[in-house]
């Protein structure tokens, strides 16, 4: 009886835990300003406004350099407003084993803004290529992928597997990004 009763209790545990989603990746995460998925976050600094824009344009043009990024182009280095702008297109590795690379190229835009005492990110306009080498693959956006709307079952307690994937994926390639500005404007 108590190999039964534990049985059961295990069964259910498991169950409840496929059921939850990571808070991070969960709900509200993606969010959707005029129709586009935006990822945006502030990182405050004690740097000011010219200092912050310096070392920022120093640490893009080694970010989005090859061999990190397939293509990139800084469309707009304005020092006067403290403003930098870019298109980029990168991988997101989702699996890398002995022989299994799952991946896609993701195609985005980025606006990075220095303020006095605090600098803005922003990630835009992002198109994923996935399985390209396969009679020219999937082409996709993120508003018809990765948002609450199409990423989680009707009941929206489950994460679908295939869009968990990009979802986490994307949101985990913006927090590097936003991890690695945080460090230079804080060294």
């Amino acid at each position: 009886m108590k190999r039964f009763c534990l049985s059961i209790c295990l069964i259910l545990g498991l169950t409840a835990s496929w059921a939850q989603v990571e808070t991070r990746y969960g709900k509200g995460n993606v969010t959707v300003v005029n129709g586009r998925v935006l990822f945006q976050e502030t990182i405050a600094t004690t740097l000011d406004q010219a200092t912050a824009f310096e070392r920022i344009t120093q640490w893009a043009r080694q970010r989005f350099c090859k061999p990190n990024v397939i293509v990139s182009k800084i469309t707009s280095n304005d020092a006067t407003n403290h403003t930098i702008s870019l298109t980029a297109e990168e991988y997101i590795v989702f699996t890398n084993r002995f022989f299994v690379l799952d991946r896609t190229r993701i195609n985005y835009w980025v606006e990075i803004q220095c303020n006095e005492e605090s600098t803005t990110i922003k990630l835009t306009r992002i198109n994923y290529w996935y399985e390209e080498e396969r009679e020219g693959g999937l082409k996709f956006s993120a508003e018809e992928f990765i948002t609450d709307e199409h990423a989680f079952n009707k009941n929206g307690t489950k994460m679908i597997k295939s869009q968990g994937k990009f979802r986490k994926g994307t949101i985990d390639f913006f927090d590097h990004m936003v991890s690695d500005m945080t460090e230079v404007l804080t060294q």
